[in-house]
């Protein structure tokens, strides 16, 4: 073997780590950015508190991680490029470095590979719950109070919204937009690719259809009133909320509850009569979730 081929290929093993973790990035992104976009524009969205500080911190973290990262590259890429050409100009290579260099590499491609699908996932979320969270604000100004994620039996209350009128669990749902569905709809297709429909106890996007949110609103709102009563030490009835941003959100049959679009919630909730509370029973569920949500779990 020449002094290049060993060079070329002490090189390529010490590039290989960091290549199992770059290349199933690249195409798990690629694949995302074809195939699936946001419901909604971050930057578009109303500004919460601090967060554009939020961005800064973000970016922050991952530059001194970056640097971190690169400053332990830098310094032993020279040593392992020698000790590969070291093992190479002998002629022997040790068994077990070959079980981390097949292994390894393995590894860590299936690793990221499951982790970009799952940031891909929490990026939805994250961005629908800040939509949604965007527009609750308007109620405050109604004399509404506004929580958000509120810890519950194992699970969590996206946002809690307290006033005269009733109680409203709120739970949101990121769903991406497909862009074959909007090639269907150039197509001719019947079902628009911003639309979603609720029939008959489902939830019909324009290429699946699903029911499981249903349950589970109605399910978290039960857990709310139960958790409430007993805090309260009256009757708190709840009235679940399902929440789409960044969908046209269309009923062909009466829904249990109300099904929108973020848009639509601070122009809906005051609409309800889930309930009929004086200030003061405002005041005193108000505040047992306040403790909740000071506290964790009470």
């Amino acid at each position: 073997m020449t002094e290049l081929l060993k060079g070329i290929f002490s090189v390529s093993l010490i590039l290989l780590g960091m290549g199992a973790i770059l290349v199933p990035m690249f195409f798990v992104i690629r694949h995302r950015d074809r195939t699936v976009k946001l419901p909604i524009d971050r930057e578009k969205l109303n500004r919460l508190p601090g967060f554009g500080i939020q961005k800064q911190i973000q970016e922050l973290q991952f530059d001194i991680l970056s640097a971190m990262l690169m400053s332990v590259i830098v310094v032993t890429i020279p040593f392992a490029f020698e000790g590969l050409r070291g093992y190479l100009d002998k002629g022997t290579f040790p068994l077990a470095f070959i079980g981390f260099i097949v292994l390894g590499p393995i590894y860590f491609v299936v690793k990221t590979y499951r982790s970009m699908t799952r940031l891909t996932k929490l990026r939805l979320g994250h961005t629908a719950e800040l939509a949604t969270a965007a527009e609750l604000m308007r109620l405050q100004g109604l004399g509404y109070q506004v929580f958000h994620d509120i810890q519950a039996d194992g699970f969590n209350i996206d946002h809690l919204v307290v006033g005269i009128n009733g109680v409203f669990a709120i739970e949101t749902k990121g769903r991406h937009k497909w862009y074959s569905d909007k090639k269907n709809e150039s197509n001719g297709g019947q079902h628009k690719a911003h639309e979603l429909f609720y029939r008959d106890g489902k939830l019909v996007f324009p290429s699946w259809t699903e029911t499981a949110p249903i349950e589970q609103a109605q399910r978290q709102a039960k857990w709310v009133s139960e958790w409430l009563t007993k805090a309260v030490g009256q009757s708190i009835p709840v009235m679940p909320v399902l929440v789409f941003p960044g969908w046209m959100v269309k009923s062909q049959t009466k829904p249990p509850f109300p099904i929108i679009n973020h848009k639509q919630v601070a122009i809906t909730l005051p609409k309800m009569n889930a309930a009929i509370f004086t200030q003061e029973q405002v005041n005193a569920i108000a505040y047992q979730i306040m403790q909740r949500c000071l506290q964790g779990k009470p």
